[in-house]
């Protein structure tokens, strides 16, 4: 599971996130834009129950990509890193290795750039089934944002021409179409999806199962992404435990 946190400081959100976490059991989870990194991310680790852990920090209160997984299910290795992504290859017991990088694509387009020609690079040099997952800051075509001008459509167009140049695919998602909102009215409210899974063909040739969840966006304003490389299974063979909430018989 990938997560634009917006922050993973306050006990809100990592109440939200226990619960998610309880839900879906994710054997990898990645943060990213935690504004924290150093001690506070090797407490939220232990908190979590995740034993394997590697991390970016913010720099001050900007940025910060934290990636955990459990070493008993899985090996991970990472193998490049900036303040914008993590490379790791990925190991299952009995499986060949693959390559995921978790992405923080920052605000600033130029900066963005350098992450492109990076991923690039790595591209070049590497050739293992490869995922790409996080927050790109960019959307690839009109309906992915709730408004557009010449500017975002300009960078639509060359985060296009990178993802094809690099021979990328989606990994098919359900859930909202856009993974980031802000805005309380009509007015202001602003949508995108922002957040996304790519692969190269052979990942998608050896995982053609996969498939991501867009999960409702509660304490961020980013959706987390729930990522199986091997599907997930009809609801009705879901044993997930049904929690009522006595707030909800309350009148407001």
């Amino acid at each position: 599971m990938v997560w634009n946190a917006q922050g993973a400081g306050n006990r809100e959100f990592l109440a939200v996130l226990r619960e998610i976490i309880r839900a879906n059991r994710p054997i990898v989870l990645a943060l990213v834009e935690t504004h924290m990194g150093g001690d506070h991310a090797q407490h939220v680790a232990n908190l979590l129950g995740y034993n394997g852990h590697t991390r970016v920090d913010a720099q001050g209160f900007s940025g910060g990509i934290w990636v955990y997984w459990k070493p008993e299910l899985v090996t991970i290795d990472p193998i490049a890193q900036s303040n914008q992504y993590i490379t790791m290859t990925v190991i299952k017991v009995g499986e060949d290795p693959w390559y995921f990088s978790t992405i923080y694509a920052s605000p600033d387009p130029s900066k963005r750039q350098e992450l492109w020609r990076d991923l690039s690079e790595f591209a070049k040099r590497n050739n293992k089934p490869w995922l790409l997952a996080g927050d790109f800051n960019e959307t690839r075509f009109d309906w992915e944002r709730s408004s557009s001008c010449s500017e975002t459509s300009r960078r639509s167009r060359n985060f296009n021409h990178w993802v094809h140049d690099n021979q990328l695919l989606e990994v098919e998602f359900s859930g909202p179409s856009h993974t980031w909102a802000r805005g309380n009215s009509m007015d202001t409210r602003r949508s995108a999806r922002l957040d996304r899974v790519l692969c190269t063909g052979d990942w998608s040739l050896r995982f053609d199962k996969a498939r991501v969840k867009h999960l409702l966006a509660i304490q961020s304003d980013h959706c987390p992404l729930l990522i199986s490389p091997n599907g997930f299974a009809p609801l009705e063979a879901l044993n997930i435990p049904f929690r009522f909430q006595a707030a909800w018989l309350v009148i407001p």
